[in-house]
């Protein structure tokens, strides 16, 4: 566990919809550090992504996972997407998340 590979900020939306149309099972994320979890028959264990708190520089991934990893860099090929870069939807969607001061449902009252 100790080699990772990087989702970048703003592609797990996308990872976690190829997960699910893949016939993997999300599950609860256990921990602070874990974003993802999922399961599917047969597969060994589960697919675990951490958010990489100490560089900041996106999500990882497990090395052992990597044939799932790279079985969604060729569906993002495939749709027309940069498999190693986030669009620019995927990475305002990203921010509009974090620099939210209100949690989901809540009116904004600021104004």
């Amino acid at each position: 566990m100790k080699n990772r590979v990087t989702v970048l900020h703003g592609m797990l939306p996308d990872l976690e919809e190829y997960l699910k149309k893949s016939g993997w099972k999300i599950e609860t994320s256990v921990g602070d550090y874990e974003v993802l979890r999922a399961r599917r028959a047969g597969y060994p264990r589960p697919l675990l992504i951490h958010d990489r708190a100490s560089g900041g520089c996106g999500y990882s991934i497990d090395e052992r996972d990597m044939k799932v990893y790279q079985g969604w860099q060729r569906n993002r090929r495939r749709r027309g997407l940069d498999p190693y870069s986030y669009t620019r939807e995927e990475w305002e969607a990203y921010w509009a998340g974090v620099t939210s001061s209100k949690k989901k449902g809540e009116k904004d009252e600021s104004v």
